[in-house]
């Protein structure tokens, strides 16, 4: 832990382009270490916002990338010269539960 205190935030996003404008209102914010964790129901905008964050930041760095749902691949990554975003599906430990391999 580098002592920043860890923050719970939610938001109520009406529409896509809240949610888009909150993504990259993050992808100034985030640094190196920093985590950002989305929980919400199938189609509450988790990858939409992941997406939008992704984009911004990718975009301050002059690169760009498709950023998909992790859903099958279960984690993207994208990389910029001041930090790593690793994209991860959380929901798949819920998947996996029970199963027998």
């Amino acid at each position: 832990m580098d002592g920043k205190p860890a923050a719970i935030l939610e938001f109520d996003l009406p529409s896509e382009a809240a949610t888009r404008r909150l993504g990259a209102a993050l992808a100034r914010l985030v640094a190196s270490g920093d985590l950002v964790l989305l929980r919400g129901d199938l189609g509450a905008g988790k990858t939409a916002l992941a997406r939008a964050l992704v984009q911004s930041h990718l975009g301050q760095h002059g690169l760009s990338d498709d950023v998909p749902s992790p859903s099958f691949t279960l984690v993207q990554t994208y990389e910029s010269s001041a930090l790593l975003v690793t994209h991860v599906d959380g929901s798949w430990a819920a998947r996996l539960e029970g199963l027998t391999i």
